[in-house]
């Protein structure tokens, strides 16, 4: 089997399990939980769906949080259940805006398995193969697959959004390069993997691409939010990459093509909700990472990182 449950999925198995975890480890957690679960029970029209989704939550946060965030050995600075709470928040926010009428409820429910499910499996080694599809998104809807399967046992979260959720997950893969037809892809895959896929209606397409303008809606956040996440990530991967990080490099030419060029809103709703935000900080950042290029190569990868702290405070 590709991708089989881990020890994490094992000693997470069900929703008994998940809540003694967290009500022992991370009790903070009912607050988000609370607050999540009167707002999506109040959205939706068909109620019967709300204890499927809440439950499979709040398994999937458990796991989130032993797998790679704060209950593991070597947690994640940036994919951990702290990026959920961010996501979830951000969602619950969204929903305020009256251009999100036209979301039909069962569109907040996958958008919340989404926020809580498409990173689980964000450890997983890459696979040297032709699959344009990240490891961690072919996995961790593998995952949540299974782990419908077993909280539905009524058949309520339907094949339909089943297929949506799938179609969400392995589209947020975020990366640069050329699928086996010759596309050019700079961000995330909703776009590339549409061309083979004619089974969608227009609403269900942009719920796909609202999903990943969330996930990646940082660059929309306050200018200090935005260098705090952009910090993590970076921790993040000098930590668990195999080769040497260049901080000068990750903060000056790398943060240019992630922010102007890889990262950009695509759903109707995502435009609205960020696109002002995200161009208030474009000429920021644009400035800061200049000042990285242009940079002493003799500073060490800490230096660089005051020098990006301080460029942010100035500007912020």
């Amino acid at each position: 089997m590709m991708f089989p449950p881990d020890d994490v999925e094992e000693q997470i198995a069900n929703i008994d399990q998940a809540w003694t975890l967290l009500n022992k480890k991370l009790p903070n957690f009912k607050s988000l939980f609370h607050v999540w679960s009167l707002w999506h029970e109040n959205i939706l029209i068909n109620p019967s769906l709300h204890s499927v989704i809440s439950d499979a939550l709040v398994v999937c946060y458990a796991r989130m949080a032993l797998r790679n965030g704060s209950l593991n050995e070597h947690p994640r600075d940036y994919h951990s259940e702290k990026h959920i709470d961010d996501l979830l928040l951000r969602l619950m926010a969204l929903s305020e805006l009256p251009e999100t009428d036209k979301i039909p409820d069962y569109g907040w429910s996958i958008l919340s398995l989404f926020m809580c499910s498409h990173d689980l499996r964000q450890s997983e080694e890459n696979q040297s193969n032709k699959n344009i599809i990240g490891t961690n998104e072919q996995a961790s809807y593998l995952e949540i697959e299974r782990l419908m399967a077993l909280m539905d046992s009524k058949g309520r979260f339907q094949n339909a959004h089943k297929e949506l959720l799938k179609f969400m997950i392995h589209g947020s893969t975020f990366s640069q390069g050329e699928d086996n037809n010759g596309n050019i892809y700079n961000g995330n895959l909703v776009d590339v993997l549409l061309k083979n896929i004619d089974y969608f209606e227009e609403h269900d397409k942009q719920l796909a691409f609202l999903a990943c303008d969330i996930d990646t809606a940082n660059v929309a956040a306050q200018l200090l939010d935005y260098a705090d996440s952009s910090i993590n990530v970076y921790n993040e991967i000098k930590a668990f990459s195999k080769t040497p990080i260049n901080a000068k490099k990750f903060f000056g030419e790398q943060q240019q093509q992630y922010f102007f060029v890889m990262q950009r809103f695509n759903s109707d709703i995502g435009i609205v909700a960020f696109s002002k935000q995200k161009d208030k900080n474009s000429p920021k950042i644009k400035k800061v990472c200049q000042a990285i290029i242009d940079s002493d190569d003799a500073l060490t990868n800490d230096e660089v990182v005051t020098l990006y702290r301080q460029q942010i405070q100035l500007l912020a």
